[in-house]
């Protein structure tokens, strides 16, 4: 094996809402709201980001601040990597200076997952909890 050969590279960037609307397709199927929030409303009125893993889109996400909080609108990918343990250090990268992060979720997985990496279900959301992880 060349020991000069390239490891794998993982990108952010930001992008406008067509172009992360389809890498969050998957996101409506795990609604937490009742259908008031949709990838498209989403999408919309938050920042969204693509993450990349070698040139590929490979997930999105989308960040609001909510006062003093840093939420997670939606999130999705498909990743050779753990894509929620990479979420957690980017996530809390935009999040300096904040007080916390949340988001929402009914997935049973992410939800045993992201205690793993500080969040504790902070309250109720009408089909889900609401998850969260203190900064300072």
């Amino acid at each position: 094996m060349d020991r000069h050969q390239a490891s794998p590279a993982v990108t952010v960037r930001e992008v406008g809402a067509e172009v992360a609307r389809p890498l969050l397709a998957r996101v409506d199927a795990f609604d937490t709201t009742g259908g008031v929030d949709t990838v498209a409303r989403m999408t919309a009125i938050g920042r969204c980001f693509v993450i990349a893993h070698d040139g590929r889109d490979v997930g999105a996400y989308v960040l609001q601040r909510q006062g003093n909080e840093c939420f997670v609108l939606a999130a999705q990918g498909g990743a050779d990597f753990d894509l929620t343990a990479f979420l957690s250090v980017v996530v809390e990268a935009h999040a300096r200076g904040l007080t916390s992060i949340a988001f929402q979720t009914r997935r049973p997985g992410l939800i045993r997952k992201a205690k793993r990496y500080g969040y504790y279900i902070a309250g109720r959301a009408p089909e889900g909890v609401v998850m969260r992880k203190d900064l300072q």
